[in-house]
């Protein structure tokens, strides 16, 4: 009971006056997620395409519940022209609310009421009808896609284990020598004596190259850049 209460005090906040526009927010807890509009100009809704058609606002949705199961759910009430569920655009989650739209106005309505506080797989659906004139022309965009999730650990591993070029691995060496002379740097400072060979020891040290001139004499040596770091 003490949990009905604490949801029926978030929801007396939600206004939903225009969504996926330019939005304040109030509040937001998780996947409840109340919404104030700024956006006052009547050609960025979709009240004139959509006219007679009605959109479901479904929140605090199961994780479980994903586009096909919505779909099913609902169609036993009317005709589901569109459905799209928030997400993640870095781990592809659904963030626990969807838009619907239905292809007659009354029937959302209906299903607002309906399955509004109706608990569904152990959470308290929260349903509200939206005013065509208050949807923004971009909420359903990309919901006939499928949703494709990026593997990111994939794509990481694969940038991670790439074979680097001379420069990159020379500026990594650089690198670490620098964090190993600051280490050395702050043990001595602590009046700890201690030595250990570390990176400085298997690093490149500086080198000379022999040029030879066009009579095949050899030339003032060039001094190579030397891997540590001052």
């Amino acid at each position: 009971y003490g949990e009905f209460q604490t949801f029926q005090h978030y929801f007396k906040q939600i206004n939903l006056s225009t969504i996926m526009g330019k939005r304040k927010l109030k509040e937001t807890t998780g996947d409840v997620i109340p919404l104030e509009s700024t956006d006052t100009v009547t050609e960025q809704t979709l009240d004139k395409t959509y006219k007679g058609m009605g959109v479901l606002y479904v929140g605090h949705i199961p994780k479980s519940f994903q586009e096909k199961e919505m779909r099913q759910f609902f169609e036993q009430f009317g005709t589901i022209l569109k459905l799209r569920i928030s997400r993640s655009k870095k781990t592809s989650e659904s963030k626990g609310y969807a838009f619907i739209l239905f292809e007659n106005e009354e029937v959302a309505r209906i299903v607002a009421k309906t399955m509004h506080d109706y608990i569904l797989c152990g959470r308290l659906l929260k349903c509200q009808f939206i005013p065509m004139d208050k949807v923004h022309k971009d909420t359903f965009k990309g919901s006939n896609r499928t949703f494709k999730k990026i593997d990111w650990q994939a794509k990481n591993k694969v940038v991670r284990n790439r074979v680097k070029t001379v420069e990159e691995q020379q500026s990594a060496v650089k690198r670490l020598l620098k964090a190993e002379k600051n280490r050395r740097r702050k043990i001595t400072a602590l009046g700890i004596d201690y030595q250990f060979p570390g990176y400085a020891a298997i690093a490149p040290k500086k080198s000379t190259k022999i040029a030879f001139d066009e009579e095949g004499e050899p030339a003032a040596a060039a001094p190579v850049e030397d891997m540590e770091t001052s």
